[in-house]
Formats: structure tokens, C-alpha cells, sequence
């Protein structure tokens, strides 16, 4: 479409000199005017010559997927979780001896000294089978004069009242300080205690599991309180010693055969024998049986233990064993 410009002139009044003056002006602005109007349609020709748009449908527009920042790392992929590899339980042997026949004596000629040959032939047994471990004194000996001196200690670091032997905790006693020194000797830092159990059973599970973790012989309170005799292993070891129950107790559902007895009176003739659990248990035989404990003469409290107590109520009617616990 063209614009075509229109300019309207006032009509001219007067003379004609004057309308012809008036003319000429006119017909200056006139070209003036028109050249400025083709000035600005060759400047911009879609301003004045462009036709109006033809209405076109509206365009598709495809949507644009939104943009992730990458991260600055890729994940790699998750690598399989490997199965762990089990620790390996040491299982508890069926059968374990500790016995050192170079390592044991017999007390005689002496009565009195069945406690503190106990002591050396014990001590004897850790230190040839090299199980002292930190802190370990004792060389093996089967000296009298050394075997004397360890009753004489321990008479004199026992609870006991009268007598002229030692009772459990002079025996106790000398054993960690013998075999480990006097920094063995108070609560919490002995290798060797004296333990009251309420039944048989109870006391020879323990012993089963002191010898199986510590490769130590175990002393056994005979004769109702009046005599000493050693443990150094078991036989016929069925059950897990170590199980224990859903309150963290130990289960206490296994059984061993027999077990291995020493006993230090050479008239005993019990020189590492093996007696079934039955006869250990229910023997006719008063010097055979394990009984409970009996003994009276332990009126005082022993000082290297934490509170106080009388001595021996902590053994009277009980099953009581001296154990390695480390």
C-alpha cells in the first residue's frame, strides 16, 4: 500500500503578488517535505512499505528438556560388597595335658608340705611348657630347700590359725609370687585365684576352661580342705566349653571324660593319672573324690584382697579351686 502525503495549503487572499509570494514558500516546504518522507522509506522500509502479516497458526514449540548441572565427579559405579572373611575360633582341643614330668616331685619325706610342693610342681609345669608369659620369675626346681622356703612363706602370707601347713589363700599367694613376683599379689593383677564353687559341675567347667585359655595346670582343694592335688588336662572333650546362653552365662552344656590328676603324697600313688569325671565325683574313695570344703582355721581376712572377710567363709561347704585367669 502507498502513503501518499498530503499537505493542506490555506487558500491564499489578497493581491496577487501576494498570493504569488505566498505560493512559492508552499511549494518549497512541499519538496522539502516529500524528500524527507523518501529518505525515511529508504531507511526503513519495513516501517512504511511492509504489508501487514498474514495470521499464521501459532508454532509448535517442542519443550526443552531441563539441564543438570553435571557434577564435577562421575559416581562410579557401586563395586560389590565382598564377603567377609570369617575370624578363625580357636576350638577347644577334645584332649589337653599339661603335665611336665621333668617338673614334678613328690612332697615326702615331708607331711606338712603339700601346698608348697603343689606350688613348685605347678610353677615347674607353666615354666617348661613356656606358658608365664609377661612378668614370669621361676626357673624349674625340684629343690627341698627351695620347696621349705615356699611353705615358710606362705605360712607366713596366709589367714590361717595354728596348724603347720597353709591353707588356700598362703597357697594362692605363694603361687603368684613365686612364679610372678610381688607385683602379683593384690586384686586385679594375679595370674592365679582362689574360687568357691556351689557344685561339682560347676567348678570342674571352670577348670576345663581355665586350662583350655591359659595352658595352665589347675590346684585342686582335697580331702574336705586338708589336702593338695593338681589338674593338668581332660580327656573326651564334647560341646563347646565357651557357648553361652541368650543372658551372656556360659551355657555350661559340654562334658569331658575324665581329667588328669597329680597328687603330691607319693602313698596317693596319683602321679599324672586319669580318673573318669564319675570317679572324680562320686568315688567311695574319701582321697579320690572332690568334696567340698570343711576346713574351720581360716579366722582372718586376707590383705591382699579388696574389703574384708573372714577366710574361710568364703570356702566352707563349696568346691574350691585355685585357677589361672590369664
Amino acid at each position: 500500500m502507498k502513503i501518499e502525503p498530503r499537505i493542506w495549503l490555506a487558500r491564499p487572499t489578497g493581491s496577487s503578488t501576494g498570493t504569488r509570494a505566498s505560493v512559492l514558500p508552499t511549494r518549497r516546504v512541499l519538496a522539502t517535505t516529500m524528500a524527507l518522507l523518501i529518505s525515511i522509506a529508504v531507511a526503513t522500509p519495513d516501517l512504511i512499505f511492509a504489508a501487514a502479516p498474514e495470521s499464521t497458526a501459532s508454532p509448535i514449540v517442542e519443550p526443552t528438556p531441563e539441564a543438570t548441572e553435571p557434577s564435577a565427579e562421575p559416581t562410579p559405579s557401586p563395586l560389590p560388597t565382598p564377603t567377609p572373611t570369617p575370624v578363625p575360633v580357636a576350638r577347644s582341643p577334645r584332649s589337653l595335658n599339661l603335665y611336665q614330668s621333668a617338673g614334678f616331685r613328690y612332697q615326702n619325706p615331708s607331711y606338712i608340705a603339700c601346698t608348697a610342693t603343689s606350688v613348685m610342681d605347678m610353677l615347674n609345669f607353666v615354666s617348661l611348657g613356656h606358658q608365664g608369659g609377661l612378668g614370669f620369675v621361676w626357673s624349674r626346681s625340684l629343690s627341698t630347700t627351695k620347696r621349705d622356703a615356699i611353705l615358710v612363706w606362705a605360712r607366713a602370707h596366709d589367714t590361717m590359725i595354728g596348724g603347720r601347713g597353709t591353707d588356700v589363700h598362703g597357697w594362692r599367694n605363694a603361687l603368684n609370687y613365686f612364679g610372678w613376683g610381688r607385683s602379683a599379689l593384690g586384686t586385679g593383677l594375679r595370674v592365679y585365684e582362689d574360687v568357691a564353687y556351689t557344685s561339682y559341675s560347676k567348678a570342674m567347667n571352670a577348670a576345663v576352661r581355665a586350662m583350655i585359655s591359659t595352658h595352665k595346670p589347675v590346684a585342686l582343694v582335697v580331702w574336705g580342705g586338708s589336702h593338695a592335688a593338681m589338674i593338668t588336662g581332660y580327656d573326651g572333650l564334647s560341646g563347646d566349653p565357651f557357648a553361652r546362653d541368650r543372658h551372656g552365662r556360659y551355657a555350661d552344656t559340654f562334658h569331658v571324660d575324665g581329667f588328669y590328676l597329680s597328687d603330691p603324697l607319693r602313698e596317693s600313688a596319683r602321679r599324672n593319672i586319669r580318673v573318669s569325671n564319675t570317679q572324680l565325683q562320686h568315688s567311695v574313695n574319701a582321697k579320690l573324690r572332690f568334696q567340698r570344703y570343711f576346713q574351720t582355721d581360716s579366722p582372718y581376712d586376707d590383705p591382699y584382697t579388696s574389703g574384708r572377710r573372714i577366710s574361710r567363709l568364703e570356702w566352707y561347704n563349696k568346691w574350691v579351686l585355685i585357677l589361672p585367669v590369664r
